[in-house]
């Protein structure tokens, strides 16, 4: 039996949605929108011998394809069309409208005949934070809307890590400016005894250097950070790297009585920029150093990983620094390489960490072309490996250390 397509009621609602289609294509202001629009046009071309099925029309594909979550609806939030980034938002199936916050805002888009811009807060399926959605909803004629869903949660996500860092960075910059404060007043009231007088001043001295190490530690991170380009590199000794590192950490190991030793492959090079890679041995061994008890030791290792002749250029050399501390919890170690992060805040403090050693690593790290990992267990030490690509093999490759970096390790 033909179709019959004089129904007054199914015709109006073909007319409603072809004109919605149009003005959704028309529309999308996230640039599918000039594609899907030269498609329709080209729809109105003489028909093709056989008719285009529903679901593999040009209109569907190209939609289909967005990030932007896309959805259309009639009077009554039925769904007559959704794309696959808007059903996966949750807030839409094949069927109607799930949320009821945008059935809300599609009521008052409707009453109002503009359309709504509003953020909107999805729960997330399993446990954890909710997502965040932008959604815009603009009004068609005979009740016929079109909502336009974006994911925003990275951007609130950025946003609460730089709220996080300024109110780090106050506290951090005001705890040893306080201090200093009430150590100066108590040194002008402590003119009479030489000996309060002293430790007033070297309180003082601490403090200042604290700020001074904090201050440092943020403009390092903040030039790794920002566009500005690294250094020409130039080839590195990995040798003269840890032997520098490890005489810039020396004195705070002999305080604690943490021994320092040296072992692996000799002669190894990289490409990069010294200074920086310094920083970074630097810092993994003054971490170790801070975590670990008295009396331990903490080991600096060189090694060469990769395949060997014509495949050369493709090895890695790795630096690793174990110590036998505190250990790391599973659930924490996703988060250490974050700034100002510190899974015993309390030690960290009080061995003058700024929280910023291991951000600054993996800076260095990926601005060389390699990155740093970390494997621990609470009670049982943590490594912690730097990966950088190689620069030439050496002939000795398999050779242990060399005697300059024995008598570096034991200078």
């Amino acid at each position: 039996m033909p179709h019959n397509d004089s129904n007054p009621s199914r015709s109006k609602l073909r007319r409603s949605t072809g004109r919605a289609l149009a003005g959704l294509v028309a529309g999308a202001a996230f640039g599918a929108a000039s594609a899907a629009l030269a498609l329709a046009r080209v729809r109105k071309a003489p028909p093709p011998r056989a008719a285009v099925p529903e679901d593999r029309r040009p209109w569907a594909a190209a939609i289909d394809l967005m990030r932007t979550g896309v959805c259309l609806v009639d009077e009554a939030n039925r769904v007559l069309y959704a794309n696959t980034a808007a059903r996966a938002l949750g807030l839409v199936d094949d069927v109607e409208i799930v949320s009821l916050t945008l059935r809300a805002l599609l009521a008052q888009a409707r009453r109002s005949g503009r359309f709504r811009d509003a953020e909107l807060d999805v729960p997330s399926p399993a446990v954890g934070e909710p997502s965040a959605v932008r959604a815009r909803i603009t009004p068609l004629a005979e009740g016929v809307a079109v909502i336009e869903l974006q994911d925003i949660s990275e951007l609130h996500r950025v946003e609460r890590v730089r709220r996080d860092f300024v109110a780090n960075i106050s506290h951090e910059l005001k705890t040893p400016v306080g201090a200093m404060q009430i150590l100066a007043e108590a040194l002008k009231d402590a003119a009479e005894d030489p000996d309060a007088a002293a430790r007033f001043a070297d309180r003082i001295q601490a403090e200042s250097a604290r700020m001074n190490h904090l201050v440092t530690d943020l403009l390092e991170l903040s030039r790794l950070q920002g566009a500005e380009k690294l250094p020409d590199p130039e080839p590195v000794s990995v040798d003269r790297i840890v032997a520098e590192a490890l005489d810039q950490t020396r004195i705070g190991a002999e305080k604690k009585d943490v021994t320092l030793k040296v072992d692996g492959v000799s002669g190894l090079e990289v490409l990069g920029n010294e200074s920086q890679l310094v920083t970074a041995v630097k810092n993994l061994v003054d971490n170790a150093i801070a975590y670990s008890p008295e009396r331990t030791t903490v080991a600096v290792t060189t090694s060469l990983d990769g395949p060997a002749g014509p495949a050369a250029e493709s090895r890695t050399v790795r630096v690793g620094v174990r110590d036998e501390g505190i250990g790391i919890p599973p659930e924490e170690l996703d988060r250490i390489f974050e700034r100002f992060y510190r899974v015993d805040a309390a030690r960290s403090r009080a061995t003058g960490g700024t929280g910023l050693g291991l951000a600054i690593v993996k800076h260095v790290a990926v601005n060389h072309g390699g990155r740093v990992e970390v494997s621990s267990m609470p009670e049982s030490g943590s490594m912690f490996t730097l990966m950088l690509p190689a620069r030439s093999l050496p002939a000795d490759a398999g050779a242990p250390n060399s005697a300059a970096i024995d008598r570096a390790a034991d200078a």
